[in-house]
This record gives C-alpha cells, sequence and structure tokens, in this order.
C-alpha cells in the first residue's frame, strides 16, 4: 500500500546507510515510518510504498520499502525545509525572507531563476548561485535514487551505488551494469547481473562474461582462499556461473590479460590466472623478504653461553633443534619457527627475548588477534599487540593501507602466522626497515588463513627461508594428554578416550540434539564448576554453522541458559542480542570508533578486527544501537548499519577459533561433510584448549576424522616469487 504525508519529526537517521525513524502527519494522523530513505528533512512530504506492522516494543508503525521524497507545496513547508539546514547557508530566518518574497514559486525561483535571489537580504549573487548548485546536487540525488529503484534495487542500494558515481550514476549504471561489482561494495555478481536484465543486456555480453571471471576470482579469494586459478578451472567456474559457452569464457579471459586487468603466471605446469591487486601483493611481498634477507649482515653472535645461561635460569635444557631456532633468530635477517602445542615455541622466544636484550635490541612482538597478543604478552611479560594496531592498518577507498613510516625496531616477532593473511603479511613487511631481524612463529599444521594466501606454508615450501621445524614434544606440566592427543591426531592417531586423564574427555552422544544438549551442559555448568572457572572461560567451537549441534542452534541455547532475558535487546534477522551476551566480531572494519577508558579519560581510535571477542555491554532498541565491550578494553557501538558485524559467541566454529586459546573446550562432533569434517579441523580445535578438551559425540564420527587428511589446495603464488626474487638477486651478485 502507498500512504503521503509531510515530516513533522525525524526521531533517528543513520546517513551511512539512509534507515530512518520518522513521525508523518498522514492527513492528521501522526503516523511512525521507517525504513531505508533519501536524505529527508522536516517539512519535506514524503510518499511511501510499504504495509504497517505491530513492533512488539513500539507498536503500530509503516515499514516503508520505497520512498518518494516530494518537496512541500505549502509554505509553512517550505520554510521548514528551507530552514533545516538541508541547503548550507540558509537558516530559519533566512528561509522565513526567502518564502516571503518568493512564496510557492520558492524553489522554481531556486531552480532556474538563481539570480533572483539577490534581492533577499543577505544573500549575494555568489551564495545565491551556492544555493542553487545544492539544490541541483540534492535534485540530481533524489533523481538517480529513483531511477535505480526502477530496477529493482533497495534505497540502501540506490544510495551506495551514488555515493560511487554521483550525478554520473544512472548513465554509469546503464553503460556497464557489470562495473558495480568492482566499484560498489557489497554488490556481487548476481546483483549486478539481475540490473543488467532488467536493463536488456544479453546473457553472452562480453560485459557479462568478463565480470562473471573476474567476479569468480573474487569469490575464490574471499570464501576459499586462493590468491590465483588454473586457467581451466577459471573457465569452468565462470561457465557454470554464467551459463556460458566455455570457449566465449575462454576468449573473454585473453581479452582480460590484453587489458591488464587479469595477470598470468607458468608454474608447476599449471597457466594460473589472479587479480592484479593480488598479484602485486604477493609479488612485493616476495621482493620484501628478498631485500629484508639480503640487507641484514650475518652476525655470528655467539649464543651457547646465553642459552646456558637461561636453561640455568629457568631450570630447562633445550633441545638441539630449540638451540638452532633461537640462534637463526637472533644472527639472521628472517627466520620461521614452525611446531605443535607443547614443542616450547613460546618457551623459545623468551630466549630470544632474553638474548636481545643482552645485546640491547629493541623488540617489537605481534599476533594476529587480541586474544594471541594477550597470551604472548602474558607469557614473555612484554608488551604484545595485534599486527593491525600496532602498524596503525586503516582503510582508506577500497584499499589497506598502514602508516609509511618504520617500526622502530631491531627485530620483530608475530605469533600464529599460520592465521596471517598475504595482505596483513605484505602490510608487515612494508614497515620493516632495513636491517630489522624477523621471526615467524607457528604452526603449519593448523587451518590456514580465513583471508587470501597461505603465507606460512608457502614460506616453509619456498626453501628460502631459514626454518626450523620442532618435533619434540615437552608435556605440559608434565601431565598434560591434551598435547599428547593433539599430536596423536595430527599423526593420523586415534586419541585417548579412555577416560584415564584429567584434562580430555569423550562423551558419547547417539544423536546430534543429545550431542547439542550435552554440550550446554558441559559448557553451562559442569566445566566450569570442575576447573572453578566462569563459563566465559569455557568456548564451543564447532565444525558446522548449521543442524542441532552447529553454531546457529547452540547459540540459542546457550544463550537461553547462560544470558535469559526476554526484554530490552536488538534484533538482528534471526537473533536478538541482550545486555550480557558474549559475541565475536566477524569482519575488517577498520573505520569504526571505540574507545578504551584511561583514568577520568578516554584513548580513542578506530579498528575492529575479524575474531576480537567480547561482551554487550547494552542495547538501544529504537535506535537499534548495541554496546559492546572487548576483551582488551575497547569499547565499541554498533548501529544498524554494522549489525552483521557482530555474532553470538557462545559457540564459534573452528575457523573463527583461530589465534585463541581458552581454558576449556567443547566441540559437539555430528556427521557432516568430508570436506569439513577433517583431521586438520579436529587438530585445530584441540589446539585451542589450554586446561580440558571435552569432545561430544559418536567415536566413529571422531575415528572418520582422524583418517580424513583432507586438505583443500590453496592457490597461491607466493612462494614462486620467492624463487623468483632469490633468482634475480643470484644474478645480480653474478653481474658484479
Amino acid at each position: 500500500m502507498t500512504i503521503k504525508g509531510d515530516i513533522d519529526e525525524i526521531r533517528f537517521r543513520n546517513d551511512e546507510n539512509g534507515y530512518t525513524i520518522v513521525v508523518l502527519d498522514v492527513a492528521g494522523e501522526p503516523i511512525i515510518a521507517t525504513g531505508v530513505f533519501p536524505p529527508v528533512v522536516e517539512g519535506q512530504t514524503l510518499e511511501l510504498e510499504g504495509d504497517y506492522v505491530v513492533h512488539k516494543k513500539y507498536g503500530r508503525q509503516f515499514s516503508a520499502v520505497n520512498a518518494q521524497p516530494i518537496n512541500p507545496s505549502g509554505e509553512d513547508g517550505i520554510i521548514r525545509y528551507l530552514g533545516s539546514g538541508v541547503i548550507r547557508g540558509i537558516g530559519p530566518v533566512l528561509a522565513l525572507k526567502i518564502v516571503g518574497m518568493f512564496g510557492r514559486k520558492t524553489f522554481d525561483i531556486i531552480r532556474h531563476s538563481p539570480g533572483r535571489l539577490a534581492r533577499v537580504n543577505g544573500i549575494s549573487q555568489r551564495k545565491a548561485g551556492e544555493i542553487h548548485d545544492a539544490y541541483e546536487k540534492i535534485r540530481d540525488m533524489q533523481d538517480a535514487v529513483m531511477a535505480l529503484q526502477a530496477y529493482d534495487m533497495t534505497l540502501n542500494l540506490a544510495m551506495r551505488i551514488y555515493k560511487a558515481y554521483g550525478k554520473e550514476t544512472v548513465s554509469a549504471v546503464k553503460a556497464n551494469p557489470y562495473r558495480l561489482i568492482e566499484d560498489v561494495e557489497g554488490i556481487g555478481f548476481l546483483t549486478a547481473d539481475r540490473i543488467a536484465r532488467k536493463l536488456g543486456i544479453e546473457g553472452d555480453s562480453a560485459f557479462r562474461i568478463r565480470a562473471g571471471i573476474i567476479y569468480v576470482l573474487k569469490e575464490s579469494a574471499q570464501k576459499e582462499g586462493n590468491t590465483c586459478l588454473p586457467a581451466p578451472k577459471l573457465t569452468e567456474g565462470a561457465a557454470a556461473l554464467l551459463t556460458a559457452d566455455p570457449e566465449a569464457v575462454a576468449r573473454e579471459i585473453d581479452e582480460l590479460l590484453i587489458e591488464r586487468r587479469l595477470r598470468e603466471y607458468q608454474a608447476a605446469g599449471e597457466r594460473l590466472l589472479m587479480l592484479p591487486g593480488l598479484y602485486h601483493t604477493e609479488k612485493n611481498a616476495a621482493v620484501l623478504i628478498g631485500r629484508l634477507i639480503d640487507s641484514v649482515a650475518a652476525e655470528c653472535h655467539d649464543c651457547a653461553p646465553d642459552i646456558a645461561a637461561f636453561e640455568a635460569a629457568g631450570g630447562i635444557v633445550f633441545h638441539e633443534k630449540q638451540r638452532t631456532a633461537i640462534e637463526r633468530a637472533v644472527n639472521a635477517g628472517l627466520v620461521v619457527v614452525t611446531g605443535g602445542p607443547g614443542t616450547g615455541k613460546t618457551t623459545i622466544i623468551t630466549c630470544i627475548l632474553d638474548i636481545l636484550d643482552k645485546l640491547q635490541r629493541r623488540v617489537v612482538l605481534m599476533a594476529p588477534t587480541g586474544r594471541a597478543a594477550k597470551r604472548m604478552q602474558e607469557a614473555t611479560g612484554r608488551e604484545a599487540g595485534t599486527v593491525h594496531r600496532t602498524l596503525g592498518l586503516q582503510r582508506e577507498g577500497s584499499d589497506r593501507q598502514a602508516k609509511q613510516d618504520f617500526l622502530y625496531a631491531d627485530a620483530v616477532i608475530v605469533d600464529e602466522m599460520s592465521m596471517v593473511d598475504i595482505y596483513l603479511f605484505e602490510s608487515l613487511l612494508k614497515r620493516i626497515s632495513k636491517g630489522t631481524r624477523l621471526v615467524l612463529v607457528g604452526d603449519r599444521d593448523q587451518l590456514p588463513s580465513v583471508g587470501a594466501g597461505s603465507v606460512l606454508g608457502d614460506l616453509i615450501e619456498s626453501g628460502k627461508v631459514a626454518t626450523v621445524q620442532l618435533d619434540r614434544i615437552y608435556r605440559q606440566d608434565g601431565e598434560s594428554t591434551i598435547v599428547e592427543n593433539a599430536h596423536a591426531v595430527n599423526r593420523g592417531d586415534m586419541p585417548d578416550i579412555g577416560q584415564k586423564s584429567d584434562d580430555f574427555f569423550f562423551i558419547r552422544s547417539d544423536s546430534p540434539q543429545k550431542s547439542a544438549d550435552k554440550t550446554v551442559e558441559m559448557a553451562a555448568a559442569r566445566i566450569p564448576a570442575r576447573l572453578g572457572i566462569p563459563f566465559e572461560r569455557v568456548q564451543v567451537l564447532c565444525p558446522l554453522k548449521n543442524g542441532p549441534a552447529g553454531t546457529i542452534a547452540l547459540n540459542r541455547l546457550l544463550q537461553k541458559r547462560l544470558n535469559p532475558q526476554t526484554r530490552g535487546g536488538v534484533e538482528v534477522e534471526n537473533t536478538v542480542f541482550y545486555a550480557g551476551d558474549k559475541v565475536m566480531h566477524v569482519v575488517n572494519n577498520y573505520d569504526i570508533p571505540w574507545r578504551i577508558a584511561s583514568g577520568y579519560t578516554y584513548i580513542e581510535g578506530t579498528g575492529i578486527f575479524n575474531g576480537d571477542m567480547g561482551t554487550v555491554l547494552e542495547t538501544d532498541g529504537e535506535s537499534g544501537d548495541i554496546t559492546v565491550l572487548f576483551e582488551d578494553g575497547r569499547q565499541a557501538v554498533y548501529d544498524r548499519t554494522m549489525h552483521n558485524e557482530l555474532i553470538l559467541a557462545y559457540a564459534i566454529t573452528v575457523h573463527k577459533s583461530q589465534g585463541c586459546e581458552f581454558d576449556a573446550v567443547v566441540l559437539p562432533l555430528t556427521p557432516g561433510s568430508p570436506v569439513i569434517m577433517t583431521r586438520n579441523l579436529l587438530y585445530t580445535a584441540i589446539t585451542r584448549a589450554k586446561r580440558m578438551v571435552v569432545l561430544v559425540g559418536e567415536p566413529y564420527v571422531l575415528k572418520k576424522m582422524v583418517q580424513n587428511d583432507y586438505v583443500a589446495t590453496r592457490w597461491s603464488l607466493l612462494k614462486y616469487f620467492l624463487a623468483d626474487a632469490s633468482a634475480a638477486l643470484d644474478d645480480l651478485y653474478r653481474a658484479f
């Protein structure tokens, strides 16, 4: 249905996405209307299309799906409109003067005869021109948004497109709607394709095929972590998406290569294709690594006395490989130290710091997540920060950039390298000056980074970076079964589930629903009571999102058990967030502001990143604001535009747990796809626990996971580019 009325009051407005709550005067009746509107002001007329709904807290409202602003026709409405500040330079007093002189013809004068505005006291010819330009800009925006809505676009989407193209919006979209995929964040191929079909663009057009090719590469990077794809795989994927002839796809791939919108590389008998941005990111990382290794003069500091002193002070004895790792970290330009839990990686870092202190070297410690950085700080007694915050990463346009000054450090140590993607790694390398030593510590057998690239694996496989593989296990406090079982799983052996340990348990369950119920009981009551810890320090990890024992269902059950509330929440699709809920931020947002209480003032900054966990402090049902306190003390407010960046975190996927460590982990094991239910995933889940692991499910599911050594191929180029960079340096040395 359609309603029309004048805006009496704007109760809420989010200028980022246009979500607005207004009070309309509809034939003398005040109506609350909500929806995504173009910029509107009090006094303006709105024509809305939608339906009445009953909000459980705020009662009857009109929920609009489309909105068309109309200039007010009455003098009072015109005065309120102009006096609202919508046109810069006109306030209530000047609006009254303008309407007093021109009456209902005011808008016609502003648009067609702006010079006449100079007759009004307080308006010069220059200001008259500025008023005209501002008014025309508003009209352009409204016209563009209305025109785009004719192609079944939401107002939110139309506003984002207008923000990208301005007054050229309609012509740009009509010329090539597939440009939207590259130019407007959040628009995928299916949306652009729907618009193109509305515009009458044929299914076999070059525009469409090329857009499909680029989309497949982008999706592959975002969802599968590939920085490139073999030509046959890309051709097949694009042809399936487009329902197009593979030969036509292959021809357009060649055209994109000619236009430099794609890049190719020959490696391992494959013709690999990639987007230019990823090509340059990986190649630049390889070049920077080569320069870093080359720039550090190899030292021959004898670490033996320092290591011996550290051993004596700590009552420990290092293995030969541990000694090698320490010596290389102190003397080489770049070293990778990799090993599973219990192999002494943290102890090695502490010894390296001890030696570098004696050499009066400044060291910077980093980790990809807040939890990993906190754990590093607790283990070493030194300040450690996340890579993002240490580098001062921020978003400019669509690119991630760091401050351009170099890190003030003689050595940089990064833990949990398995979860560092190629973008973050390149940003780190850009900030490391020549002569700085870089120590990368991680476990290559864990799940790879969520983001694109295979950084740790490529560094090791390249053979160009000094690498120490730690394989000797040191049991935690001489008692830990967690470490032994993690390594057993990694070898392909069944973990010991004989219930003889105090930290590793298997709870049998014969159905997914029973597994879910037992998981809730273990996480909410039994483990906290046994270990004497709050439930927040117990984490449920799930292989799957869906199903009775997936994250979605378990979050509802755990929320109901641990934070039972019925009022005061903010509803986001099928989830309601309440004060006290455990949550996780799930995308990298470089712009969201935060603050940390510091005495009587606040430290402020921007940027919250994928994997950061916290607790909801408060919610505002009317505005939709959700205030979150993160574990490191940062406090941020999420408005309606950012709701999709938060999830409940009573239960999270194993992938989301990377870089984290919890006192206890509960892992429900139910049947699932062999692509997901892998040994690699099980190993990663077990290694997230510090004091206790509880597996819940059927033994045959556990056995199948242990036997399933499937690891999805991740296509990346860093290892090949490292070989190229090394060869280029060798050629340079031979030339001299």
